[in-house]
């Protein structure tokens, strides 16, 4: 089995997302054992990114980049894009198209068969999550997401757990990674072997099972701050962009 991790940030394209450079995430995936990992940068569908232009540019450029440094710690690194559209974030591991191709969620049905599509923190808070928006949509997703974000009290979850035996979705285990603290409390063990087309096939056939443990309650605080602060600079940012002369 291999230990995965599918969906994390870095700081290559949109600096404001974590405060840790894609060398610093793959050295901190190899020592924990992961086999797998992606990069799954943002890009914005929405007015989001009208607002913020590093949430338009190209979102695999980070995997190009480091790609070859992934390989000579010993971890596949797949493409992958965290695209945020108007009814909420959708998570494409193995994806190596444009993103402009596919401007509606629904266009996402359009997508190559070896793309896998996950519903990423579905129930949670804010935006950004797609909420009853999956039911609609449910047709377009190949898993769903279980985040790290929750302790033994407090479980944001358990909707998705619920959708997903609804509609015989598999749960993808993932830390969501905007800090290197997050990682290895949730992740995926893929039954394949490390290659590209063996983990996608892997993917794409449910051959994987989730592995996680309630983040201590430190971590779940310190995680909730981060948050927060990425939130709340949003308006800030306009500010100064405009008394900048930037619009």
């Amino acid at each position: 089995m291999l230990k995965a991790a599918l969906h994390n940030h870095t700081n290559y394209i949109q600096k404001i997302e974590t405060n840790f450079s894609p060398k610093e995430l793959i050295d901190k995936a190899a020592s924990m054992g992961f086999d797998v990992l992606c990069f799954s940068e943002h890009y914005a569908l929405t007015k989001f990114g009208d607002y913020f232009p590093e949430y338009r540019k190209e979102p695999l450029a980070s995997y190009t980049a480091f790609k070859g440094y992934a390989e000579s710690k010993g971890i596949l690194l797949l493409p992958a894009v965290e695209m945020r559209y108007r009814e909420g974030e959708v998570l494409l591991v193995n994806f190596k198209g444009n993103v402009k191709d596919y401007p509606a969620i629904e266009s996402l049905k359009n997508l190559p068969k070896d793309v896998f599509v996950a519903a990423p923190h579905p129930f949670f808070k804010g935006g950004m999550c797609l909420g009853k928006n999956l039911y609609k949509h449910i047709h377009l997703f190949d898993a769903i997401e279980y985040s790290h974000f929750y302790t033994s009290l407090c479980n944001l979850n358990r909707k998705a757990v619920i959708a997903a035996e609804m509609h015989n979705l598999p749960m993808l285990g993932t830390s969501d990674t905007h800090m290197l603290s997050q990682l290895g409390h949730t992740y995926t063990l893929i039954d394949a072997e490390k290659n590209e087309r063996s983990v996608v096939n892997a993917l794409k056939n449910g051959k994987f099972k989730l592995a996680t443990k309630p983040l201590p309650l430190w971590l779940f605080v310190a995680v909730a701050v981060n948050s927060m602060y990425k939130i709340s600079s949003g308006p800030f940012r306009i500010l100064y962009r405009i008394l900048a002369g930037k619009y």
